[in-house]
């Protein structure tokens, strides 16, 4: 744009420099006096003007117009489906209820039976008296309880006494029997059984006797008491 100003500005000047040429006065020619040369006024050459160039115009560059750049195409990423998390039923506003709880089965002894003698020392034709207690320890019932006892041979058999239960002595075997069936838990069973000494019971002979026990949960034995048998020669005062 700057050139194209600069030229139109010469062009002005120079048609104005030509116009000025163009408008000069005509001046009177004088005659040269008597006896006097003219002098050949030398004629202006007119000095050629110089011819406005035409100063070309300068094309305009077309400014290349950039091409359009190739926005990318965003690819689209695979979404992943959203898991759905599983919502917990809302908590009942009622206090639950405790769990049972299994209570575990109680620990089971076996029935004992405890035997005891009531003379330690005997002579021939004294009384014995042995006293069994049997007794249930544990808090639930236990069946098919029956106690036994084989007498010696150097007693005769007298009696029996007991609480309960079917009671029963057997010569042959000279033993007696009771059937005490179901024993309630913590139960005990007493039983009594007076014999007399014989005269097989010779000095220095002991008396020995264990009673038995059977149930469902097994076998089980008194402890064994014993009697020593003593000559009827010594002194009262040695007998207990």
């Amino acid at each position: 744009m700057n050139r194209l100003t600069s030229a139109f500005s010469l062009i002005v000047l120079v048609v104005a420099a030509m116009s000025l040429l163009a408008i000069q006065p005509a001046w009177p020619v004088l005659q040269a006096p008597v006896g006097f040369t003219e002098t050949p006024t030398p004629t202006a050459t007119d000095t050629p003007t110089p011819t406005a160039t035409d100063i070309p115009t300068p094309v305009e560059t077309p400014t290349p117009t950039p091409s359009s750049t190739r926005t990318p195409t965003d690819t689209p990423t695979p979404t992943t489906p959203p898991t759905e998390t599983p919502t917990a039923p809302p908590l009942s506003q009622d206090t639950p209820s405790p769990l049972p709880t299994d209570t575990p089965p109680p620990l089971l002894s076996d029935p004992y039976i405890n035997k005891r003698v009531s003379l330690e020392q005997a002579q021939i034709g004294d009384i014995l008296v042995f006293t069994i207690e049997i007794v249930n320890p544990n808090p639930v019932a236990i069946g098919d309880v029956v106690v036994s006892d084989a007498l010696s041979p150097l007693v005769d058999y007298l009696s029996a006494d007991v609480s309960r239960g079917e009671f029963g002595f057997d010569p042959g075997a000279y033993t007696w029997t009771l059937s005490l069936g179901t024993m309630a838990p913590n139960e005990r069973v007493t039983i009594v059984i007076t014999v007399r000494v014989n005269e097989r019971a010779q000095p220095p002979n002991v008396l020995l006797n264990t009673a038995v026990l059977t149930s469902g949960r097994g076998t089980t034995q008194s402890n064994t008491t014993n009697t020593l048998i003593v000559p009827k020669s010594l002194p009262e005062t040695g007998r207990r």
